[in-house]
């Protein structure tokens, strides 16, 4: 079993590999070097050998029948698979998202599943988004939001991802800028799944 110093020294490594730990004398300096063009080359590798990716999703479809379950990722700008679940039994995902909060009565809940495609970690949580466009991460969840995280994490955790914690997520790392981040605003999270995407507080 892996322990918390064993995690942290995982993504230690992890981000050290795809990010520089300097920061650069610009921003078009920070394009061309060696971590960023290893960063893109693991996307596009995991792009085209999305095959662990894909019997996730397939565990998760047949564990959660009475839940629409579907795959969000977007390579090109983040490094990490993402996954839905709508914890809405017997209800499919639309594209409008006004109609689906209208067939649901005014609130939408989902579980969010990301999975970093540069090294074994995943997370997740569940969100709450209302017809203003409001979104609320739920902490205390019903027994059957739980049992769900529970086949997710099992899933997950089965082809070798472990799981890290928001308090972890959260934390800032030191002499990094990213894309989209400068000095003392890039977070874990942005470095192992996706600078791109903003993140709860």
């Amino acid at each position: 079993m892996i322990t918390a110093n064993d995690l942290d020294e995982a993504l230690q490594k992890t981000i050290i590999l795809f990010h520089q730990n300097r920061v650069p004398s610009s921003k078009a300096a920070y394009y061309v070097t060696t971590e960023y063009f290893r960063l893109l080359r693991a996307r596009a590798e995991a792009e085209a050998n999305n095959q662990t990716w894909l019997e996730i999703l397939s565990q998760l479809k047949k564990r959660c029948p009475d839940y629409a379950v579907r795959d969000f990722s977007n390579l090109a700008d983040n490094s990490c698979y993402q996954g839905e679940i709508l914890l809405h039994p017997n209800t499919s995902f639309l594209d409008d998202d006004q109609a689906l909060l209208l067939a649901l009565g005014g609130t939408r809940v989902l579980l969010r599943l990301f999975v970093s495609v540069l090294g074994p970690f995943y997370h997740l949580y569940i969100e709450e988004m209302d017809q203003a466009n409001q979104f609320k991460i739920i902490e205390s969840a019903t027994i059957e939001q739980q049992q769900i995280v529970e086949i997710v994490k099992q899933t997950v955790e089965g082809y070798g991802y472990h799981f890290v914690n928001k308090a972890k997520l959260l934390e800032v790392v030191p002499d990094m800028t990213t894309a989209f981040h400068n000095q003392n605003e890039v977070l874990v999270f942005h470095c192992i799944f996706s600078d791109f995407m903003g993140f709860y507080q």
